[in-house]
């Protein structure tokens, strides 16, 4: 029975190993989607940037336009005040001249605004120049790491399935059915629970000495009062030396 218990222990560490995997590999399409998002965003705000800075330079060009549009109406409008013979084309001349002088103050005001958020723009996209030069591959190299880890766990879930359908296949009928009956109907499919310190490790409901004894000895299936997990026992010892070896637990062979 020793023995057997320690092969139904064995199974409930690859059946906990299986259902980890495959949770994994189901959230595969979502850390893939995360780490394409995360690329996309940093891509993004380099874009944008670039945008911010382009968008300088364009205003920048199109206000000098205009600034020299006006200097050439506030020049005509000097010659006009400078040939004027009445009053009110004099009058007029001095308006031409003001409206066109405060008008390439305003633009002036305002290209200094777009020098200052192209020069800002331009800083900030020398800073991320490295980043910049290797946001593909680096994207590539993250996908690739990604791709690789996925195509182990997928490897690592198919030795465990067939793993499990051998050790499976070796036990009793018995105790194999009694093993799928208890998983199907606990709700985290856990039929195994050590029985630690006087109780259920799984429950925590304590037991009584005699069950206690009886699952020390490892002679038959003891079950849990409780939640019907079947119960084992690991000496400290044992579990000293399997906590530095293995993940897992034996059943004591006294």
């Amino acid at each position: 029975m020793k023995a057997e218990l320690q092969q139904l222990i064995a199974l409930q560490h690859l059946d906990n190993s299986i259902r980890r995997l495959q949770a994994q590999i189901e959230a595969i399409p979502l850390r893939r989607a995360e780490i394409e998002t995360e690329f996309d965003q940093r891509a993004s705000e380099i874009r944008a940037v670039e945008i911010r800075r382009d968008d300088a330079r364009h205003e920048r060009s199109r206000l000098e336009a205009e600034i020299a549009e006006q200097r050439t109406r506030a020049e005509r409008a000097d010659r006009n005040l400078m040939s004027s013979k009445k009053q009110d084309e004099y009058t007029a001349a001095i308006r031409e001249a003001d409206a066109a002088r405060k008008q390439i103050s305003t633009y002036e005001t305002q290209t200094l605004e777009q020098m200052e958020i192209f020069e800002q723009a331009e800083t900030a996209l020398k800073e991320r120049a490295e980043e910049i030069a290797s946001l593909n591959s680096d994207r590539e190299a993250r996908l690739k790491v990604f791709d690789d880890e996925t195509q182990a766990q997928v490897a690592q879930l198919e030795a465990e399935r067939q793993e499990r359908e051998r050790v499976f296949a070796e036990l009793p009928k018995t105790m194999s059915a009694i093993y799928k009956r208890i998983s199907a109907r606990i709700r985290d499919g856990i039929a195994m629970a050590e029985a630690r310190n006087g109780a259920c490790a799984a429950c925590f409901m304590a037991l009584r000495p005699q069950v206690m004894a009886q699952v020390r000895r490892g002679e038959e299936m003891i079950t849990c009062d409780n939640c019907n997990r079947i119960l084992y026992y690991v000496p400290k010892d044992s579990a000293t030396t399997n906590s530095a070896t293995t993940t897992r637990p034996k059943v004591a062979t006294t």
